[in-house]
């Protein structure tokens, strides 16, 4: 009976030194700074699961080992977290229990309209005074991290214009440029959903080639019906080497809005100008929303290969260059 107890004693210190380890230990993942989220209602299994395939943790075993022998199951708050990847499980439970990681006194809402490239999302933050002008310009043309799957076919050169997704978001009024950023890229990831991402694998497109092309939709056309539409007429262009002639694309060079290009604009030398250079421009032109992104995917079968949106806001269609022709001697004299 006492060997028992002394291997009993024992096995529970060295169970208490690996538990020690384990727990404190730094994880491995260098993936960095991340918002990390806790929706209402979740438990630890589920917060659990989420800093796995986040990138937090390597097990979830240790984790809720840790939670229910530290008594803190029920100590963990809804919110964000601004976590880093590298923090071991006792750093990432005391960030999370702790109402000093969600201090909710100072926070603003902040506004990101669908379609705005971030040229315009940059003018938009200066404003609110949270921000400085320039800051997200600059951090989107050397954003370089790995954290997220879906930016690693866009080319090395590319900025963050098309993946900055266009929504309201509830900030700290302290945040950091690239606290928010990352806030907007999670968003975009959301929405992302698998059953998207692996249509396009289908496709034989690239993220990068459906968020260009979406890019241009989103300027070019409004409802998701429309945009369908549209979007299947660009993708038979594109399939036979048709230029694109997209006026967004033009008004993203010359920076003139909405307004239709005029003649000396469409003549241009630029890559943007899909007037004058056919296929996709080097990159996305705004960022667009969801809608316009399941567009590209899902695009409508038609006939169609041409359209035109009226000065009353109706959209004609034609099905060749000559119904093209009459449509805007009819609509646009």
């Amino acid at each position: 009976m006492k060997k028992f107890i002394i291997f009993a004693i024992g096995l529970l210190l060295v169970f208490s030194l690996f538990f020690y380890n384990q727990v404190s230990m730094e994880h491995e993942n260098e993936f960095g700074d991340k918002v990390f989220t806790i929706e209402a209602g979740q438990g630890i299994e589920d917060i659990a699961k989420k800093l796995k395939v986040e990138g937090f943790l390597s097990d979830t075993f240790w984790f809720k080992v840790y939670v229910l022998s530290s008594g803190k199951k029920a100590s963990f708050f809804d919110g964000e977290f601004n976590l880093n990847t590298k923090m071991n499980i006792k750093q990432l439970v005391e960030a999370m229990t702790t109402r000093q990681a969600i201090d909710m006194i100072d926070e603003a809402n902040i506004t990101l309209l669908e379609g705005w490239t971030i040229e315009q999302m940059d003018h938009y933050l200066a404003d609110t005074e949270l921000f400085e002008q320039g800051e997200l310009l600059k951090y989107s043309k050397k954003y370089n991290k790995k954290i997220h799957l879906y930016l690693l076919d866009r080319p090395s050169d590319a900025t963050l214009e098309g993946y900055l997704y266009p929504d309201t978001y509830r900030i700290f009024k302290k945040s950091t440029i690239e606290e928010v950023a990352e806030k907007m890229l999670n968003n975009f990831d959301k929405k992302l959903t698998d059953e998207i991402r692996a249509e396009i694998r289908k496709q034989g497109k690239t993220v990068f080639e459906v968020v260009t092309l979406a890019s241009i939709v989103e300027r070019e056309m409004f409802g998701y019906e429309n945009r369908r539409v549209v979007a299947d007429i660009f993708l038979k262009r594109l399939e036979i080497g048709m230029a694109l002639q997209s006026d967004a694309t033009v008004n993203y060079v010359t920076k003139k809005g909405i307004a239709a290009p005029s003649y000396d604009d469409i003549e241009v030398d630029n890559l943007y100008n899909t007037y004058k250079y056919p296929g996709l421009p080097p990159g996305p032109i705004s960022n667009p929303s969801i809608e316009a992104i399941k567009a590209v995917v899902y695009p409508a079968q038609t006939d169609y290969w041409y359209f035109l949106n009226t000065p009353d806001g109706d959209i004609i269609y034609g099905r060749n260059h000559d119904e093209h022709v009459a449509n805007k001697f009819k609509y646009l004299k």
